[in-house]
């Protein structure tokens, strides 16, 4: 039988697709939890980094980043961070509902001198307004607090990819939120890295961003590191 004329493209567009699906999983699909997904969906990341402290525990006063898959795909945080002890645990997509429901088993019981805070996203994302993530990272700092009195937590601003332009009014009221309550209450400090990711005519900085137009690119985080360094190291 003859073969299709476009057998061997569709094969090898087949192949492509199956090659790149880890990578697609990993960077798009887990920043946008459903109605249906259960708060532990990311129950195995989480069992991986308690088997990971089991064989090299953590130790306490370190700085802890905890937050979604900003954090998360950022491969050297830890190293270029190295000097200031940093610990990554962010993990999936992220929402802070889910942080505050892992915050037990990856926060608390390493003692950390500090918190790096990187989330919101995705509950915008997914409907949530900005008063409900006001409130969730609220509930974060309150559970936090409670157990570790004297540590220390740094906010990180959200800010939008490009795919998420339609919610830039939400990002901005987030972040007018949560800065004004972090001058008002000074139990956490807020790090606005919104400077560095518009351009002069206030427009955003695309070129910071990677392939799925959601998450920052090798760019984007150097961009990020030293006005977080900076945040840290200016409040030993």
């Amino acid at each position: 039988m003859t073969r299709p004329r476009y057998a061997g493209a569709a094969l090898l567009f087949a192949s492509l697709l199956m090659a790149l699906a880890p990578v697609l999983s990993q960077s798009i699909f887990p920043d946008l939890p459903s109605a249906a997904e259960k708060i532990d969906r990311f129950e195995d990341e989480i069992k991986a980094f308690e088997s990971r402290d089991k064989r090299k525990p953590v130790k306490p006063g370190e700085t802890l980043f905890v937050g979604s898959s900003t954090f998360r795909l950022w491969p050297n945080l830890e190293g270029e961070f190295q000097d200031l002890h940093a610990v990554n645990r962010a993990f999936g997509g992220a929402t802070i509902d889910e942080i505050n429901h892992y915050v037990n088993r990856i926060v608390i019981p390493y003692k950390p001198s500090r918190i790096v805070f990187y989330a919101g996203t995705n509950d915008l994302a997914n409907g949530d307004s900005a008063k409900d993530v006001y409130h969730d990272f609220l509930e974060f700092e309150r559970i936090v607090h409670k157990s570790l009195p004297n540590t220390k937590i740094y906010f990180v601003s959200v800010s939008p990819g490009p795919i998420r332009l339609s919610l830039q009014k939400q990002y901005d009221e987030t972040n007018k939120l949560i800065s004004a309550e972090a001058k008002r209450s000074h139990k956490f400090k807020f790090v606005d890295i919104r400077p560095v990711m518009y351009d002069s005519n206030g427009k955003l900085k695309k070129q910071l961003f990677g392939f799925d137009r959601l998450h920052m690119n090798k760019a984007g985080q150097d961009a990020w590191e030293p006005l977080i360094r900076s945040a840290l190291t200016s409040d030993k």
